[in-house]
């Protein structure tokens, strides 16, 4: 398995890195470790950095864990994903369908320091930052 889930305190987020291929399995537990941390610092985010990775599991795959991940964390926990332009596409489709599904707040970006700027700051401060979530 190849991930790491660190407390980012200054940015009030937990974050899971993934690198290399990713698959069911590692997402599965790469996500109840991340449930671990996020809820044990009472973070306001969960950040899902898959910059340097490649998923091989299967879209539903991702979305049930993804779903099982958001069920986990505390009520008002924001989940940030951090992906190359090229992966978009996929994460664009995650991320709706567990917003959707769910009603919580699920972003998408290209830059980290995006990501976690929305996880800190408020919808109107994040905003008037630039760092809203990717919405096309």
């Amino acid at each position: 398995m190849t991930f790491i889930v660190t407390h980012d305190p200054a940015n009030l987020a937990a974050c899971l890195i993934h690198t290399g291929p990713v698959d069911a399995s590692e997402i599965e537990a790469s996500r109840l470790v991340l449930k671990d941390v996020a809820n044990a610092q009472n973070v306001r985010g969960a950040l899902i950095n898959i910059t340097d990775a490649t998923i091989t599991a299967e879209p539903v795959e991702i979305i049930e864990n993804v779903q099982g991940l958001v069920d986990d964390l505390r009520p008002g926990t924001k989940l940030g994903f951090v992906g190359r332009p090229e992966d978009q596409e996929i994460v664009s489709m995650i991320v709706a369908t567990v917003a959707h599904s769910t009603g919580r707040q699920v972003g998408q970006f290209h830059a980290l320091e995006k990501a976690l700027c929305w996880i800190r700051l408020d919808w109107e401060a994040a905003a008037a930052c630039d760092c809203l979530p990717i919405t096309e």
